[in-house]
């Protein structure tokens, strides 16, 4: 599941948002098929991070009503920058790390590189070991085995040069 509190911490570090525009702003960002932030969740977490001070809410005259629009506080950016370089759990699905992935521009190269390091090297290592199961099992595989195999490989090796590439921006 991915991290609510980076998305919304991270949205509002951007663009100070009311509840509704940076609602529309995460779907614009990251998809709604992939992530659907509901009201149930989006107001009570807005309310919580206020409480906590990661974020103030301003009261904003609207057309119809005045709109709480929220901007990040100094506290919201420390514990933002936090998460993002937190270092990438190996399990992560791919969406949650990308959202990380999203914000690795606020964090310095170095931390950007520890906090994929522990995925990279996992991933790594899943792709030897397949590889090795090509080299010495090909031969015995069914068709359509060795084909699944293949494409596993091919897509963990887009994904290391991936996290390369991220690694590697200046």
């Amino acid at each position: 599941m991915a991290n609510t509190d980076l998305i919304i911490l991270g949205m509002i570090f951007f663009v100070p948002s009311h509840g509704y525009q940076l609602k529309k702003n995460i779907k614009d960002t990251f998809g709604n098929p992939y992530f659907k932030l509901n009201n149930n969740v989006l107001y009570p977490t807005l309310a919580r991070m206020e409480q906590e001070g990661l974020i103030e809410g301003k009261e904003m005259p609207g057309e119809k009503m005045n709109k709480k629009v929220y901007h990040i506080t100094e506290k919201g950016k420390k514990k933002l920058l936090e998460i993002v370089a937190t270092p990438v759990n190996p399990d992560v699905d791919d969406f949650e790390f990308k959202v990380q992935a999203v914000f690795f521009d606020l964090i310095p190269k170095e931390r950007r590189q520890k906090a994929i390091k522990p995925l990279y090297e996992a991933r790594l290592q899943i792709y030897d070991e397949a590889s090795k199961k090509k080299e010495n099992y090909s031969p015995q595989m069914s068709p359509i085995a060795l084909t699944v195999l293949e494409y596993s490989i091919k897509e963990i090796k887009n994904s290391l040069e991936f996290y390369e590439k991220l690694m590697e921006i200046e």
